[in-house]
């Protein structure tokens, strides 16, 4: 049952199956990052392409954040759509992410109707990039390499909306609270901070909790 999709597989499925593939390309150094995403979103398209309708606007899709090592202090990163790479820096720590997705936003409408508008406009020239089943939009990823790295923090959007949205704490202090206690602590404090505004008064939203 390809269900209102059009594909029988659900995100956690195609999230599975992409980093699968997407960490396999990038152990070669050789590999680009963009091309290492490209070759997994190829793959995991055409593991599901018989039975599923891929072209299919609500077919599984995935925002991308990855980093590797290069050198002693040293990483390349990517990122694709509105996932984000916070670099900490010597200085400040600087987040990457692409704000494509923000112009698509519709004003007042509920959740479902959000979502099918930002459907129709993934991965076309106008609107904008994940990784679904077009490996062109790798393409389109943010890539660069960064040297002086003391860590790193790779988070969802709504991961990062305790900073990003709600700038109830800086990215030093996500980032502090990530090494001191775990990536789950970081995404516990913008749960809490959700939890104590479930009527989204204080920072409007589709939704209490994201992704």
């Amino acid at each position: 049952e390809s269900g209102p999709t059009g594909c029988r597989h659900g995100t956690g499925w195609y999230v599975h199956q992409l980093g699968s593939h997407l960490l396999s390309r990038a152990a070669d150094p050789a590999v680009t990052l963009a091309d290492a995403l490209a070759g997994a979103i190829e793959a995991v398209a055409a593991a599901h392409r018989d039975g599923c309708d891929l072209g299919h606007p609500g077919s599984p899709a995935a925002t991308v954040a990855a980093i590797r090592p290069r050198g002693p202090d040293g990483l390349e990163y990517l990122v694709l759509s509105d996932a984000v790479v916070v670099l900490d820096q010597p200085a400040e720590p600087v987040a990457l992410t692409d704000v494509s997705v923000r112009g698509h936003i519709p004003e007042a409408v509920d959740l479902a109707a959000l979502i099918t508008a930002q459907q129709l406009v993934r991965n076309q020239p106008d609107g904008y990039w994940v990784a679904q089943h077009d490996p062109s939009a790798a393409a389109h990823a943010i890539v660069g390499r960064a040297d002086g790295i003391a860590g790193a923090l790779l988070l969802s959007d709504g991961a990062a909306a305790a900073v990003s949205a709600y700038a109830a704490v800086t990215w030093r202090e996500l980032l502090d609270v990530a090494y001191e206690k775990g990536p789950g602590d970081a995404i516990a404090l913008t749960r809490e901070l959700e939890r104590h505004d479930r009527d989204r008064t204080v920072w409007p939203r589709h939704k209490t909790h994201d992704d």
